[in-house]
Parts: C-alpha cells; sequence; structure tokens
C-alpha cells in the first residue's frame, strides 16, 4: 500500500510540473456510517477495470487510509493521532493536540494544510476511487471529478453496524452518531463552513439500493461524463 501511495504522490507532481491539461477522472465517495462505501469502492474499481477495452487505459485504483497516512508522515506523527485531530473539527483542535500527544507544536491549519495538499497531488494523475478522507470538499469544483454520497435510514446503519460488530442497539447507534459528528467535523474543518449536501452529484440509498445497483448507477454516470 505505502508503494502504491508513493508512485501516485511521484506520477501527480510530473502531471502537475507538465501542466498537462488534459482532465484526470476521479470518483469520491463519502458516506454516512454504516454504509458499505469500502465494497462498493473495490467492485467499482473491479468494474471499470473490466470494462472492454479498458484493459489498454490506465488502470484504476482506489485510495483510503493511504492518505491518512502520507499526512501523518509529512507532519511526523502517529497516524492515529492525525485521524484524532481531523475528527476533532476546528474546535479544540489544537488544545487537544497539546495535551493529548505532543510538546511540539501543530496548528489545525497544518493538519487540514497537509490533508487537502496530500489528497489533490494523488489526485493530479487521475484513475481513482478516493473514499472519504474529506475527498468531496477538496476536491469540489474540479473538472473530472464526480462525487457521490451514500446515505441510509439510522435503523438500516444500526442493523448493519449491530451485525459487523456484534454491539447492541444502543451501542451501534452511539458509534453511528459520533462517527457521523466527527466526519462532519472534519468537511466543516476543510471548507470553514458547514457540510453543503449540495456539493454531491448523487447519493445513493444503500437501504433501498443493493451494493450492485449503486455501483451500476455510478458507472452509468461516468460513462454519461466520458469518464471511461
Amino acid at each position: 500500500m505505502n508503494n502504491l501511495l508513493l508512485y501516485y504522490i511521484e506520477r501527480g507532481k510530473a502531471e502537475e510540473q507538465k501542466k498537462d491539461p488534459v482532465i484526470k477522472p476521479i470518483v469520491t465517495i463519502s458516506r454516512e456510517f454504516g454504509c458499505p462505501s469500502k465494497l462498493i469502492a473495490q467492485m467499482l474499481t473491479d468494474a471499470i477495470n473490466k470494462k472492454p477495452g479498458e484493459g489498454s487505459h490506465q488502470k484504476w485504483k482506489f485510495i483510503n487510509k493511504e492518505v491518512l497516512e502520507s499526512a501523518a508522515k509529512e507532519l511526523q506523527l502517529n497516524p492515529a493521532d492525525v485521524k484524532y485531530l481531523l475528527a476533532a473539527g476546528e474546535k479544540g483542535l489544537l488544545e487537544d493536540f497539546l495535551v493529548s500527544f505532543s510538546p511540539s507544536y501543530v496548528s489545525n491549519l497544518k493538519v487540514k494544510h497537509t490533508l487537502i495538499k496530500v489528497v489533490t497531488t494523488i489526485a493530479q494523475g487521475g484513475h481513482l476511487v478516493l473514499v472519504g478522507r474529506g475527498g468531496a470538499a477538496i476536491l469540489q469544483g474540479k473538472p473530472g471529478a464526480l462525487h457521490v454520497r451514500l446515505q441510509a435510514p439510522l435503523n438500516w446503519r444500526m442493523e448493519a453496524i449491530i451485525s459487523a460488530r456484534n454491539v447492541n442497539a444502543e451501542e451501534a447507534r452511539k458509534i453511528i452518531e459520533t462517527t457521523d459528528k466527527k466526519r462532519a467535523a472534519l468537511y466543516e474543518l476543510i471548507l470553514g463552513k458547514k457540510l453543503d449536501p449540495y456539493m454531491f452529484d448523487a447519493e445513493f440509498n444503500c437501504a433501498t439500493l443493493s451494493v450492485k445497483q449503486i455501483v451500476h448507477g455510478i458507472l452509468a454516470m461516468m460513462e454519461a461524463r466520458e469518464m471511461l
């Protein structure tokens, strides 16, 4: 995974230096906690690479935790520490960092700018499915980017968490509410404002659509936009 991330960063830098005017396609997948984002990203990536004629072109990959690991490396922090900082949002971010992790000064602004730098650099080469990490907020308005949001009613997501983590209903609810709050804080940190639901190109209800149907829907939009 580390070699893959390094490859995309170096390729992104090369693309930026060449100032290539060709738009490089990328799909970002944001989600409410409990929706199967990684499974959808993997199936979408596989479906793209299996399409007739795609074998002769650039292979698509999906990126998730590698973004966080690269940001942590640049900040010289443990990835778990950076994850906490980003989840904490703007309020209390620096104070929590100073108390919990290190005597070194790392501002919330630096954390934010590092994440933005990592995501935009990786995105330069295109042909990526990026899961979470504020990708939609960072890459909003970028040509060639398709932003997808996965959502589902709370009860449906609770059932998914109960099944996946073997917890009771109350624990599942707390996990979902806490995680959704942290993810909203990350978007607010990046955007400097509340999460705008209209920043996404499409939203899919995981409670009424199967994973296969969602993947087919994303593929159809990609084809309509001539991203393939």
